[in-house]
């Protein structure tokens, strides 16, 4: 017995003119995260930086690329919540990109993730 599943994504843009106070690029999901999850944010393209690492319980801000030092805030009880969003201050244009988040297990194994 076989059985095909067939998933339609949407998927999501988001567009901002420089000089705007913050964007914020969405993500929520289920709240059944473990809680030793670890979540990442980067940005792929047009070169890879990581934006946002959440590991250990904490926000990880010495793993990100310099050139979002103190510029990314993910909510409080993300996990919990599953709302994963991030919001990225005072956007500039060298912000542009392709941006995703992945959820790891503490294993390293592959959870979730949106593009």
């Amino acid at each position: 017995m076989k059985k095909d599943v067939e998933l339609w994504v949407k998927v999501c843009q988001v567009e901002v003119e420089e000089g705007e106070e913050s964007v914020q690029l969405p993500f929520r999901t289920t709240p059944d995260l473990p809680e030793d999850a670890t979540v990442m944010w980067d940005c792929y393209k047009p070169s890879y930086r990581i934006v946002h690492l959440y590991w250990n319980r904490s926000d990880q801000p010495e793993e990100q690329h310099q050139d979002y030092k103190d510029r990314t805030e993910m909510k409080k009880d993300l996990l919990k919540t599953g709302d994963l969003s991030l919001t990225l201050k005072h956007p500039k244009e060298t912000d542009t990109g392709e941006y995703r988040c992945r959820v790891f297990n503490k294993d390293g194994v592959f959870l979730r993730g949106k593009q």
